[in-house]
């Protein structure tokens, strides 16, 4: 495997940095994208083909940004039809309820939510639309947001860089964060479905 993974990043060459950073800008438009195993990739990249971590930093920060502003726009777009469009999915199987309480958890713990979004796996798409739609403001969204994903990317990109010498660790390691990330995402599942049924129940 590490032969393999020399040859790739042979391969790539300084063209991987470019491609490491529209993998964290997909992970934004587009959830379902892997963009924590590019980034973990990434520090290995840096550290097998002796490429500036910084520059890969810069990288993903650029495209993560520019990710984070298309989703607020589009946010911003989806809030101003949500009151006169039909109900049913707005996008991604977001529905008209969803979205308006998404708007107000912006409105009252917002700060915290865009802080903390990096360290929320498969929510992040949805956080940025929810800031466009409750109409915080891009300038503070990016700088939040921003923070976030400087303190989650630098993390991964560190673990990459120490573990990228030997291929077998790093492949333990993406095999672990895949369990803990299906681990966390089906427990934050399970308590909104929960939630929902309780509800549905007391108002019954």
């Amino acid at each position: 495997m590490l032969d393999a993974f020399d040859a790739l990043v042979r391969g790539l060459g300084p063209w991987g940095v470019l491609l490491l950073g529209l993998g964290a800008l997909l992970e934004y438009v587009c959830p379902p994208f892997p963009g924590d195993t590019v980034t973990l990739l990434g520090g290995a990249y840096a550290a097998r083909g002796d490429h500036p971590v910084v520059l890969v930093l810069l990288s993903l920060m650029v495209f993560s940004v520019g990710g984070m502003a298309a989703m607020w726009r589009l946010g911003v777009s989806l809030g101003t039809r949500l009151d006169h469009a039909k109900e049913g999915p707005l996008f991604f199987g977001i529905t008209h309820a969803q979205l308006r309480r998404a708007q107000d958890t912006m409105r009252t713990r917002g700060t915290w939510v865009l802080v903390l979004n990096r360290f929320m796996p498969s929510f992040r798409a949805v956080v940025f639309v929810a800031a466009g739609a409750s109409g915080t403001p891009l300038p503070r969204v990016l700088l939040l947001g921003g923070v976030s994903a400087l303190a989650w990317n630098a993390l991964l990109l560190g673990v990459g860089d120490a573990i990228g010498a030997k291929a077998d660790q790093l492949d333990d390691w993406l095999s672990r964060y895949r369990l803990v990330a299906l681990a966390v995402t089906a427990v934050v599942v399970l308590v909104l479905v929960v939630r929902w049924a309780l509800r549905r129940k007391k108002a019954a």
